[in-house]
């Protein structure tokens, strides 16, 4: 199964170096043999196994642990590479539905991160609706003139919590995290929470979607 990761690693550094084209086209080969039920006759497999256990020469037991059970750990590395393929894709998808790869926490390090008007560590919730949001969310930043129209036209005031980068904030949006999944699908901000009926909406938001919610639900 290593000969799969080979393959991708090999193959990516083959467009740059002409050294690990050798390497990526006897993975491939490998993976095609394996692939069709027969076995790799290249010898790929075992010139991988080869040259990790002589990496870790330096520490004999390691080495021979890592030669015997070369098989079991490329399995292990293999799933470890592929699950962590996902979790990036899922990232990405979240960098660009939400604009940060963390909707809770915003810890991502393609969003930038600006705490200058981050409110203090501090959540006495106060009114009837709370909006969650995040400082650098390009979504609750066009949700911002929305929500202060509707404030003035109907005189109810939502309490907004950053939990991008208030910890705080960050928690008490977990107490609320049943509702929001609930009617959102998803934990992510914007967010906004009736107190009365623990109903929620997400997102951004048309000025009649969000003005219905607040009457429906103040």
């Amino acid at each position: 199964m290593l000969c799969i990761v080979a393959m991708i690693v090999f193959g990516i550094l083959g467009l740059f170096s002409a050294k690990y084209r050798k390497l990526a086209k006897e993975a491939f080969s490998c993976v095609f043999r394996q692939a069709t039920l027969r076995p790799c006759v290249s010898g790929f497999d075992q010139e991988l196994r080869a040259k990790t256990a002589s990496k870790l020469m330096k520490f004999p037991r390691l080495a021979k642990f890592t030669y015997k059970h070369f098989t079991a750990l490329s399995w292990l590395f293999t799933i470890t590479f592929f699950l962590s393929l996902g979790y990036t894709g899922y990232s990405l998808y979240n960098l660009a539905v939400h604009g940060t790869c963390d909707p809770i926490t915003g810890h991502c390090v393609f969003t930038p991160q600006n705490t200058s008007n981050v409110p203090p560590n501090s959540c006495v919730i106060t009114g009837d609706f709370i909006e969650f949001y995040g400082a650098e969310c390009p979504h609750c930043a066009k949700m911002a003139p929305i929500v202060e129209q509707l404030e003035n036209e109907t005189g109810i005031k939502l309490q907004k919590l950053e939990v991008w980068h208030n910890q705080t904030n960050q928690q008490k949006m977990l107490e609320f995290a049943p509702y929001i999944q609930r009617d959102c699908g998803l934990l992510g901000v914007p967010a906004f929470v009736a107190l009365k009926t623990n109903k929620s909406i997400c997102g951004e938001l048309s000025k009649e979607k969000l003005k219905r919610f607040i009457i429906e639900n103040g």
